[in-house]
């Protein structure tokens, strides 16, 4: 009889973890339907947000969450979502729905020309009156958008506090090899200087607008690198820029010219002028690419000596960039390469220059 009643909660016991896994696998489509039905948006979101690693991919749940992130104020979630369902369903209804609140989310994240692409498109399907009623109001809205030709004025102000183990670019070594006198010895000030410091950034926007597609930019930004201990190698630096930008929602150019000042412990260390071209292109599924290609003229002050000019030269820069938009995360590449001629070949040629480099940004985005 033991034997038996052991069988028994065992039989039990597997039923038991069945049931869980039976639980654990069902889809949570129908209760965030419930919560996007009854406006309970944010609790539709949240629910998604946590089955997103097991759900996503499946055409209802991902029209469901994005409904969700569209109405609770994530629409770059909302953008993946629909553009999943969008390419990967197979029931025509549900294809077209996602087409639709697509095109919304295209049209609340800026996309303009993706979101008029996608209304015209359901237009040509000769919907119900009161969805094509909908769908001209939005192209309304569109056009109405591109018009806009109000300026506008924005800055922004950061500051962070860090330790640099090398703020004046010098050697650890006290004493240095020269080919014609040999051996020199080293002042503390031109050996590695460990210091603490702070970084304040002011910048300030301004854009007028003459065309839905051209505008004219105006950006000033101000560095000041304050170091705790040493004075000797405080910097500001200041930047103005004015620009002219062109282009549409998917391909947009920019030219600009700027000139710079950088001052060394409050005296005129460098100055610089610059022309600079860019292109930036909007891709799909959240890609994006960039050229960007830039000559500065770099001159240094002489009134510490009249041989600082033999370090000014001639810069031209190039970069490529790549960003990937991912839910919250952000990815970002940037390849650069740029060379540096002296103005003086002869006598400031060892200033010359060739430097290649690349860089790699995540940003994660916290959802409240």
């Amino acid at each position: 009889m033991k034997k038996y009643r052991l069988l028994l909660l065992f039989i039990l016991s597997l039923g038991l973890q069945l049931q869980t896994q039976a639980a654990e696998s069902e889809s949570p489509y129908a209760e965030k339907d419930r919560l996007v039905t009854t406006g309970q948006f944010e609790e539709a979101l949240d629910l998604g947000s946590r089955n997103l690693e097991d759900w996503e991919g499946d055409p209802e749940f991902d029209f469901v969450y994005g409904l969700a992130a569209l109405e609770g104020g994530s629409p770059n979630d909302a953008v993946f979502a629909l553009e999943r369902v969008a390419a990967t369903a197979t029931d025509g209804v549900l294809r077209e729905r996602a087409r639709l609140e697509l095109a919304r989310a295209y049209f609340v994240t800026d996309n303009l020309t993706a979101a008029e692409i996608l209304f015209n498109v359901a237009l040509t399907n000769t919907p119900p009156q009161n969805v094509r009623q909908n769908i001209e109001a939005f192209l309304q809205l569109i056009e109405a958008r591109r018009n806009q030709q109000d300026a506008s004025f924005n800055w922004s102000i950061a500051s962070v506090i860090g330790s640099d183990d090398n703020i004046n670019s010098a050697t650890s070594n006290g004493l240095v090899d020269t080919p014609l006198i040999g051996q020199i010895e080293l002042d503390q000030a031109g050996q590695q200087t460990e210091d603490q410091f702070s970084n304040t950034t002011i910048n300030l926007y301004y854009n007028y607008p003459f065309t839905r597609d051209r505008s004219l930019d105006v950006n000033v930004g101000l560095i000041h690198l304050d170091n705790f201990d040493t004075d000797q190698f405080d910097i500001d630096s200041l930047r103005g820029e004015v620009a002219y930008a062109w282009g549409d929602d998917v391909n947009r150019y920019r030219h600009g010219v700027a000139v710079g000042q950088v001052n060394l412990d409050g005296e005129g260390f460098q100055d610089s002028v610059s022309i600079n071209s860019s292109w930036q292109h909007v891709g799909g599924n959240g890609w994006y690419q960039s050229l960007y290609a830039a000559y500065t003229q770099i001159s240094y002050d002489t009134n510490t000596g009249a041989t600082n000019s033999l370090r000014d030269v001639n810069q031209l820069l190039f970069t490529a960039g790549l960003t990937k938009i991912a839910g919250q995360r952000t990815h970002s590449l940037n390849l650069y390469h740029a060379y540096e001629d002296p103005e003086n070949p002869t006598l400031g040629s060892h200033n010359g220059r060739r430097f290649t480099g690349f860089a790699y940004n995540l940003l994660y985005r916290l959802n409240a």
